[in-house]
C-alpha cells in the first residue's frame, strides 16, 4: 500500500504528541524486542493509547532517543520522543509485538487564529506560575505546531490529549488546549484556597 508504512507498535495507556519526550519503563519481552529491532534498524514506532482493551484509532510515531538504564533483570529505561499522528490501518503480523500498516496524517490547511494561540499560552502560563512560581512557556518551534508544543508540556487526561492528537485542525487543537488549561487552572486556584484555610479550621468547603 504505497505511503502507507508499517510499524511496530508500543500499546499502554498513555498518549504522545508530535515533539514529546517521555520515559519509558519496558519490562515486557515483546517491547524489549521492539526497542531491539528498532535500534538495530534505526527505525520508528508507533506509541498507541489502549484502555479496557480497546485500542485508539490514532497513534504517533516515536523514535527510542536515549537509553537511560539496563537492569540485570531485562528491563530497560528509556526515553521515547513523539514525531508524527498516523491513522491504523491494517494490522500483521510476524513479529513478537504487534505491528501495524499505518496512514500518516496530515492537518488541514487553515489560518491559524492567532488570539486562540495567545489564549491557550496565557492560560499555560498563569497555570506555571500557579504550581511553579514562574510564568514560563516552551519555545516555539518551526516544525510542530504551537497546540503539540503546548500539550507536550502538561498533564492532560488522555481523553483530551487523544483528542489533541487525533484533530487534524490546529484551531480545534488549541481550543482544546486552551479549554484543558482553564480547567486546570480552577483545580489549581481551588487547591490553593484550601491549602489556606486547612490551617485555620481543618475543612475544606466541598461546593
Amino acid at each position: 500500500m504505497p505511503g502507507t508504512p508499517t510499524y511496530g507498535l508500543f500499546v499502554l495507556g498513555l498518549v504522545i504528541v508530535p515533539g514529546e519526550r517521555v520515559p519509558l519503563h519496558i519490562f515486557e519481552p515483546r517491547y524489549r524486542q521492539l526497542f531491539a529491532d528498532c535500534v538495530l534498524d534505526d527505525s520508528a514506532f508507533v506509541v498507541l493509547h489502549s484502555e479496557d482493551e480497546a485500542r485508539a484509532p490514532v497513534g504517533c510515531t516515536a523514535r527510542f532517543e536515549e537509553l537511560l538504564e539496563r537492569h540485570e533483570d531485562g528491563r530497560i529505561s528509556v526515553v521515547v520522543g513523539g514525531i508524527d499522528p498516523v491513522e491504523i490501518m491494517t494490522d500483521t503480523n510476524g513479529r513478537l509485538y504487534d505491528c501495524a500498516v499505518c496512514r500518516p496524517l496530515s492537518d488541514e490547511p487553515v489560518i491559524v487564529d492567532a488570539t486562540l494561540g495567545e489564549l491557550a499560552e496565557t492560560r499555560f502560563r498563569a497555570l506555571a506560575e500557579a504550581t511553579t512560581g514562574q510564568a514560563s512557556a516552551p519555545d516555539p518551534r518551526d516544525d510542530i505546531p504551537w497546540s503539540y508544543v503546548l500539550a507536550a508540556h502538561l498533564e492532560l487526561a488522555p481523553r483530551v490529549k487523544q483528542a489533541v492528537l487525533e484533530s487534524r485542525n490546529e484551531n480545534v487543537r488549541l481550543r482544546l488546549v486552551a479549554d484543558a488549561l482553564e480547567i486546570e487552572l480552577v483545580a489549581a486556584e481551588r487547591s490553593r484556597l484550601a491549602a489556606e484555610r486547612a490551617p485555620t479550621n481543618g475543612k475544606v468547603p466541598h461546593d
